[in-house]
C-alpha cells in the first residue's frame, strides 16, 4: 500500500509536463501512471522498512509519511533518467526524508503512529529491577558473617 498518490506529486511537487517527461518511456505524451505507482510503492516500503521496528505497519496517514513518501518517490523517479538533473529541491527533500527516517530508527525522532508490539515497554525506560535482584545485592548488613 502506498502512502501516497500520483494526486499528491502534481501541481505542488512538480508540473504535470516534468511528471510526463520522467515517466513516458512509450513518448505518448501522457503520464505512466504504472511507473508513477511503482515509485510511490518503493518509497512505501523504504518508510516500512525504517519505521517497522518501531511502529505497527502499514502506517496510518500522516502528513510525514506522505511526505517523505513523496520526497523519496521523487528522486526516484528523477534518478530513472539519466540526462534529467535532480533539482536542488528534490535532491534537498530526499536526503532529509532518509535522515528522518534513520533518526526514526535509531529512536532520534518519532512519528504519530501505534508503537509495535515488538519493542517491549521496559527497553524504553531503562533496565527493569525485579525482587530477585534485590537478593542478588550486598549490602553491609548481608555480608556480616562471611568476613
Amino acid at each position: 500500500m502506498a502512502y501516497a498518490a500520483q494526486s499528491d506529486l502534481t501541481p505542488l511537487r512538480l508540473t504535470l509536463a516534468e511528471l510526463v517527461q520522467l515517466t513516458d518511456d512509450e513518448n505518448t505524451g501522457q503520464v505512466n501512471s504504472a511507473v508513477v505507482n511503482a515509485a510511490l510503492e518503493e518509497a512505501s516500503g523504504l518508510v516500512d522498512s525504517y519505521c517497522r521496528a518501531r511502529y505497527v505497519t502499514p502506517l496510518q496517514a500522516s502528513d510525514d509519511v506522505t511526505g517523505m513518501t513523496i520526497s523519496i518517490a521523487l528522486y526516484k523517479l528523477f534518478a530513472r533518467r539519466r540526462n534529467v538533473k535532480v533539482s536542488e529541491t528534490i535532491r534537498q527533500g530526499y536526503e532529509d526524508a532518509m535522515g528522518l527516517l534513520k533518526d526514526i530508527a535509531a529512536m532520534k525522532a518519532s512519528l504519530d503512529q501505534p508503537a509495535t508490539a515488538l519493542i517491549p515497554q521496559g527497553s524504553l525506560s531503562g533496565p527493569e529491577i525485579s525482587c530477585r535482584d534485590r537478593y542478588l545485592r550486598f549490602s553491609d548488613d548481608q555480608i556480616h558473617g562471611f568476613v
